[in-house]
């Protein structure tokens, strides 16, 4: 069935709403090729993609379609007794459509006969991974298009563990999904009435927020240790999202003064309020920026700015610095200062377990690894994604050995993992504590790591990132990548490449002794991605994206000064683009 085709079986379909028909009749053909080309596929990261009617975006039928073969797996998996028993959590954010696929999600589900834990409002990322756990549920979505901008949404799905499902559990699920009817003509059986499932609303009252709230307050290193006022005031932007309620309950609890920016507070599904939702871009700062001098203007000294992304589970920070400027940190920046100052306070207790171990991805930089061999832990590298951390942590547990803390370069941090993904509760907890901590020193964060990378040497990291536009975008983009797997560079700019690591086809190639053999980590799942690495450890990695038509291009360049850094970066990523054709 062409896209045509499918097309009029939309505009046929008595479950397609009048407002969806003439939105499709209206369509240019190249908006109706791209809306009806290619059924949306559920991948390793779930669905994300822009809202609106047709099998190739989501709208609430590919959202019944793909949780209905969430429900068939999981029944599948576990029987009807415990999914009733045990139950589902859905979470949302503050998208359109968000709450519309939450009440089709729980409609699906409690006809199969789950219970499901939900939400009246917009909850974090974190809190459903917690909620999972805490109910020992068999599973959880998370309906989210994280910091994407307001014309998309997402689903993302979570195993029992609280975590993205890894591989070998997503795969048995796509395969359930891909096995499914389309979204027009899949079907399922409700089970009989006195067997299926109610919805339980989590947030009723306040009681079951405010508990979840005190659980991140107290993976606080410092709140019963520091006394007297605090030196570090707060200005905080939850980006219009998730951590609207929850994001100043937790640092005030902690201890802190908080202004919240007045056009971001608030749940707002078009973001109007913020030049980007997205933490790691400068857009996402503005408005905090302009309300702290606004503040200090006043006389207030608010010297620190935390900014977290719509579905709360990531997290930037900005602060004045020495000189009294604004000053950014980057993920890999924070994560190696975090480290640093959770593995110090540790050691200076003796509370530092020699089987504790710190997370990081293969694209994740180098330095905060760096600092954890400084103090003798142990590293453990997954693939990226944040699903790798948290199921890096289960295992850990299983082992009997300490998890101390994860990160990856998107500005993902955990250090407690009852909550099995990125946490940006605990996170702005931890960079307020480790701020306050050496203010107390009489060191603002820029002297800090400063003095951190006397101790590590230099590392720069940054990504660029290369979109594919069209309907071929998917195509064209792993067309590129195999190009470049098939026909690897040895030299990538002026420097020679040590090593080769293909993470997709599972080979290392050595450059030097001209050998290729096979990858042997049981830590790195697969993952499409192709890691050039120098002789002094710097590397060029190139991943597609799993949720967006582009090809990311993760650079770590060392002991160089900034200025010097980003020259070599930008010779590196110019010449595997021109290698590329890109």
């Amino acid at each position: 069935m062409d896209y045509r085709e499918k097309r009029q079986a939309w505009l046929s379909s008595p479950l397609v709403s009048e407002d969806e028909k003439k939105y499709i009749r209206e369509a240019d053909e190249d908006t109706a090729k791209e809306m009806f080309s290619a059924p949306l596929a559920f991948g390793t990261g779930g669905m994300r993609a822009l809202l609106g009617p047709g099998c190739s975006r989501l709208n609430l039928l590919t959202v019944r379609r793909a949780t209905i073969g969430v429900g068939k797996f999981l029944l599948g998996k576990y029987g009807p007794e415990a999914c009733q028993k045990r139950g589902f959590a859905i979470s949302f954010d503050n998208r359109h459509m968000s709450k519309e696929f939450r009440d089709m999600a729980s409609k699906v589900l409690t006809e199969m006969g789950f219970n499901v834990y939900t939400f009246h409002n917009p909850h974090p990322t974190p809190e459903l991974s917690y909620t999972v756990r805490h109910f020992h549920c068999v599973g959880g979505i998370m309906l989210t298009a994280s910091h994407n901008p307001k014309e998309y949404n997402g689903y993302k799905f979570y195993d029992e563990k609280g975590c993205q499902g890894v591989y070998e559990v997503v795969d048995q699920l796509i395969s359930v999904i891909t096995s499914l009817p389309d979204e027009l003509t899949v079907t399922y059986e409700p089970v009989k009435k006195e067997f299926q499932g109610k919805i339980t609303y989590l947030d009723n009252d306040s009681s079951y927020d405010i508990a979840f709230v005190q659980k991140e307050i107290g993976t606080s290193l410092y709140k019963d240790v520091f006394k007297g006022e605090r030196l570090t005031k707060i200005v905080f932007s939850p980006e219009c999202g998730c951590d609207c309620i929850v994001g100043p309950m937790a640092l005030r609890g902690a201890g802190y003064e908080v202004s919240t920016v007045p056009e971001q507070d608030f749940f707002d599904p078009d973001f109007k309020g913020t030049k980007n939702p997205n933490p790691e871009t400068d857009g996402a700062f503005e408005g905090a920026f302009a309300h702290l001098h606004k503040l200090n203007a006043e006389g207030k000294k608010f010297n620190l700015i935390l900014v977290t992304d719509p579905d709360a589970d990531r997290c930037g920070l900005a602060f004045l610095d020495r000189k009294g400027e604004l000053k950014r940190l980057t993920g890999n920046q924070t994560g190696a200062l975090l480290i640093d100052f959770v593995l110090s306070t540790l050691k200076k207790r003796n509370q530092l377990d020699p089987n504790g171990v710190v997370c990081n991805t293969f694209v994740t930089g180098g330095q905060g690894a760096k600092v954890a061999e400084l103090y003798g832990v142990k590293v453990r590298t997954t693939a990226t994604g944040f699903k790798y951390i948290g199921t890096m942590a289960d295992l850990l547990q299983n082992a009997g050995q300490t998890y101390l803390f994860g990160y990856e370069e998107s500005y993902g941090y955990l250090l407690k993992d009852f909550v099995r993904d990125k946490d940006s509760l605990q996170s702005i907890i931890a960079i307020a504590d480790m701020v306050e901590y050496y203010l107390r020193q009489g060191k603002t964060l820029d002297v800090a790591y400063e003095e951190l990378s006397e101790r590590t040497g230099l590392f720069f990291n940054d990504q660029v990132s290369v979109y594919f536009y069209g309907s071929d975008s998917q195509t064209r983009m792993s067309e590129e990548i195999e190009k470049l797997r098939n026909d690897p560079p040895s030299v990538i700019g002026t420097e020679n490449v040590h090593v080769l690591y293909d993470y997709g086809k599972r080979f290392v190639t050595d450059f030097e002794k001209k050998m290729k053999t096979p990858l042997v980590d049981p830590d790195i799942d697969y993952n499409d991605c192709l890691k050039f690495v120098f002789d002094d450890g710097s590397f060029v990695a190139i991943r597609p994206s799993g949720t967006e038509p582009k090809v990311k291009f993760y650079v770590e360049v060392r002991n160089h000064d900034d200025a010097s850094a980003r020259a070599i970066m930008d010779e590196r990523v110019k010449s595997l683009k021109t290698r590329m054709g890109l």
